[in-house]
């Protein structure tokens, strides 16, 4: 059997409480009501623990057949219980190890491979789990909570202090406002990077004081004790001479890990990494593959004769509202509408190349290369920006001084700059992105998008497995002029575009979207919060009315932050 079947997979959301100064009393209907806030994440199941101290509870989404294991577990003596959010693909070969080290299992659940495997080797067994995964564990002997989360960030993982001085924290952000001791309060700099990157980055959060803990790393909380910051279990590796000829091989095996599992996948059509994931797992199945898209397929779905749906965008202002909804901070790219739409009603499974532009994008990295390698042959021109600076315009950030008074985004070069580390510009870039974009903003939409459509949504081009061989390929290979993705899939796709066609923004805001422009427009929300040009926004939408199409970008990014915004802190006055 596959590591998806025999009720591996435990994906859904987690909540918890942990008193760091005193065991105080937890009321399970505490955690549980953090958790059923993210009912849509585990409508198949839940369950709760408490201890002194501290509270766990779980909601569980079926995604293979078998019962999974209750969660939270524990160990027989209590010391040990644990919460999962994902699937550890190698659970089979844990388990063995384990029950070989004399470990008792109940079911066949990954939590309680993660539940014995910390018992037996501490924060080092997170150097044993493969997946997409976010957990919890809690010793009763050292008094400790451990949180973690996977290698790239493929699952959340949000975290907060109360005023009380306990620890809460969720999967998504909801859970966490759940608590009635969480204050609500916007922060600026989070809005400033919003405004300037289209999503809020994964060391920001448009609530004050909330933190998500990193990708490839964990928190360990002991009682009694300073809290220290989070530390890294995982980071990029370092570079190699990987064959490019070997690059085909590598997709195929990612992509056969995503589709493996005894429930249908519906693969998710779009760009060029969607059509090789499709190209891929029809060439590796028996049977026709099932498609989805919004739009035209390029001709794909034809080619390998899939069973091929197109998706309609049929009422936008509900869908922009359960957008809004879905993802709690704002999320300013366009297509994970559509994505919304494409994932719901394909199953239990979806799966795309979602990662593909961060991984592969040659031609961009060519392009940021040689605009970096001029400005260090005229660093002494006065003017000219820093390598994160030039990196920051190459991906398409944008200067949101035109709406935006308030102080924050002034911060982002200063991020990329912190992720960059120097060296070649070229590995730069893609270091830079996969700790940046694909957590931020990739995996995220993947995740939220997926769990509101009550799917698991699995990006191949996101496995850690290819991620390190793709960093081990010479940065030749990397930024030749012909993406390496379209080398490697040359013979198996037919000719199209790189990357997908954009969704017609402009078309939505003056047609199905026109009411939420004018509501924009006359925004109390904004004009009280006090951080916007208002009179820009309003000359903006104006111009647009008028068929200027250069304004429909900062319009939707905006539209769907005063949605945002709104919708967690209803007023200013209450914020």
């Amino acid at each position: 059997m596959t590591a998806w079947q025999r009720g591996a997979a435990e994906m859904g959301a987690i909540a918890g409480l942990f008193h760091p100064s005193t065991p105080k009393p937890v009321d399970p209907a505490r955690v549980r009501s953090m958790a059923a806030a993210m009912a849509h994440r585990g409508p198949d199941g839940a369950g709760e623990w408490t201890a002194p101290g501290v509270g766990f509870a779980h909601r569980r989404l079926a995604i293979v057949g078998g019962a999974a294991a209750t969660q939270p577990v524990a160990t027989p003596d209590l010391r040990y219980a644990a919460m999962l959010d994902g699937t550890i693909l190698n659970h089979a070969a844990l388990r063995a190890e384990l029950r070989a080290l004399g470990h008792r299992f109940v079911g066949e659940g990954d939590a309680e491979v993660v539940l014995h495997g910390f018992a037996a080797w501490g924060p080092a067994v997170l150097d044993r789990l493969d997946g997409a995964f976010a957990i919890a564990v809690h010793d009763a002997a050292t008094q400790t909570l451990f949180l973690a989360r996977d290698r790239l960030g493929a699952k959340p993982l949000h975290l907060t202090m109360l005023p009380d001085g306990a620890l809460i924290f969720a999967s998504e952000l909801k859970g966490l406002l759940a608590h009635p001791l969480l204050r609500r309060a916007p922060d600026a700099a989070a809005v400033g990077d919003y405004l300037t990157l289209s999503y809020v980055p994964d060391d920001a959060c448009v609530i004050a004081g909330v933190e998500k803990l990193a990708a490839g790393h964990f928190l360990l909380v002991e009682r009694a004790r300073p809290l220290r910051g989070a530390r890294r279990w995982w980071g990029l590796p370092g570079g190699g001479d990987a064959p490019g000829e070997a690059l085909l091989g590598e997709l195929r095996a990612a992509t056969a890990r995503g589709a493996s599992g005894e429930r249908p996948v519906a693969l998710l059509l779009g760009g060029l990494g969607d059509a090789a994931v499709v190209a891929l797992a029809a060439e590796a199945s028996a049977r026709a593959v099932s498609t989805v898209g919004v739009g035209d397929d390029t001709g794909v779905s034809a080619r390998f004769a899939t069973a091929h749906r197109r998706a309609a965008l049929d009422d936008l202002p509900a869908l922009l509202t359960d957008l809004v909804a879905a993802f709690d901070e704002p999320c300013g790219d366009p297509a994970a509408l559509t994505a919304m739409a494409a994932a719901r009603g394909s199953g239990p499974v979806v799966m795309s190349g979602a990662g593909a532009s961060v991984m592969m994008e040659g031609a961009r990295w060519r392009r940021f290369a040689r605009r970096e390698r001029w400005r260090r042959w005229r660093w002494t021109l006065p003017g000219l920006g820093e390598a994160a600076v030039d990196y920051a315009l190459a991906v398409g950030a944008a200067n949101p001084g035109a709406v935006w008074s308030a102080a924050g985004g002034q911060q982002v070069p200063q991020r990329f700059a912190a992720a960059w580390g120097g060296g070649d510009p070229l590995d730069a870039a893609l270091r830079t992105d996969l700790a940046t974009r694909l957590p931020g903003q990739v995996l995220t939409i993947a995740d939220r998008v997926g769990m509101a459509a009550g799917a698991e949504w699995r990006t191949p081009f996101a496995d850690p497995k290819l991620v390190t061989f793709v960093l081990s390929l010479p940065a030749g290979v990397r930024g030749a002029r012909t993406s390496p993705l379209v080398g490697a899939m040359a013979r198996h796709l037919p000719a199209m575009p790189v990357t997908a066609p954009p969704p017609p923004v402009s078309q939505w805001l003056r047609g199905p979207l026109r009411a939420e422009v004018a509501q924009l427009e006359r925004s109390r929300f904004l004009a009280e919060l006090g951080w916007f040009d208002t009179a820009h926004i309003a000359a903006s939408i104006e111009r647009h009315r008028g068929g200027d199409d250069g304004h429909a970008a900062l319009l939707w990014r905006v539209l769907v932050l005063e949605r945002s915004l709104t919708r967690l802190f209803g007023s200013p006055a209450s914020a």
